[in-house]
């Protein structure tokens, strides 16, 4: 994997157990990321790096779902060894889903995938709201770096409402506009597992995993330790819909417990 442009690994752990694929939100350099692992030894994290940043800065960058499935399927598909989460943050959230019904359709490797978390957008059977007028203002759109320009062109492309036999988990800022609790919860209409499907809301705005990073990856250790590490019939699993605070403790009164 260290000869392959479309992955930066952040530690290389050949014993690990899981995989972790980053796909990063729309210009981003992915920074927030780079000190994740550190609280998963048994995890190997890899940053996917799109065409027109990071080390491929002088590439064109996409404009296209397609040009990403294509390339994905040939450069990050085949180094899925281990059993894997998908993590996707607004753009990313997009092309990860994309990238996941691409391999339940072509039955490759889909059943390595055994948990999507989804940050900072809605589901990508619908419009985002968050996607506004300011790229029909001439005077903006000079402003804006032909990155950016391409990145919502993908954004935008609306998918088929397709249910994944795939647990997915939904982390969003309370502060965001035009991305509320209720547009996260309808990301529970692309899974077909039920009882896994959470969404925690945190103290922050679209880069809210940055503003409130620690106590980010302390739910993203809880959610993988019940999801992916634990065998089915061990799990019991807090179904919350609910504001995080700075310590982990979750500020709300509707929560039913799922024992399987």
């Amino acid at each position: 994997m260290s000869n392959n442009p479309w992955l930066q690994i952040f530690h290389s752990r050949p014993s690990a157990k899981y995989q972790v694929f980053i796909f990063p939100g729309a210009g981003s350099a992915g920074y927030v990321y780079q000190t994740w692992d550190t609280n998963f030894p048994i995890y190997e994290f890899a940053l996917v790096e799109y065409p027109g940043r990071f080390s491929r800065f002088g590439e064109e960058p996409f404009r296209t779902l397609k040009e990403y499935i294509q390339q994905l399927d040939k450069w990050l598909v085949p180094s899925i060894r281990k059993p894997c989460v998908f993590i996707g943050h607004s753009l990313g959230t997009a092309i990860s889903f994309a990238l996941a019904k691409h391999m339940v359709d072509m039955k490759k490797k889909n059943e390595m995938i055994k948990l999507m978390v989804m940050l900072g957008r809605g589901p990508p059977h619908l419009k985002d709201p968050s996607t506004t007028t300011i790229y029909d203002d001439p005077d903006i759109m000079q402003m804006i770096i032909p990155m950016l320009k391409a990145d919502s062109l993908v954004a935008d492309e609306l998918q088929p409402k397709t249910l994944l036999d795939i647990p997915i988990i939904v982390y969003g800022g309370d502060k965001e506009e035009n991305v509320d609790e209720a547009l996260l919860k309808r990301w529970a209409e692309l899974t077909t597992v039920e009882d896994f499907f959470r969404v925690r809301m945190f103290h922050g705005h679209h880069m809210f995993h940055s503003e409130c990073g620690e106590n980010v990856v302390k739910c993203l250790k809880e959610d993988l330790t019940n999801i992916v590490e634990k065998p089915q019939d061990e799990i019991t699993y807090l179904t919350s819909y609910s504001v995080e605070d700075m310590s982990g403790n979750i500020n709300d009164e509707k929560q039913k417990v799922a024992a399987l």
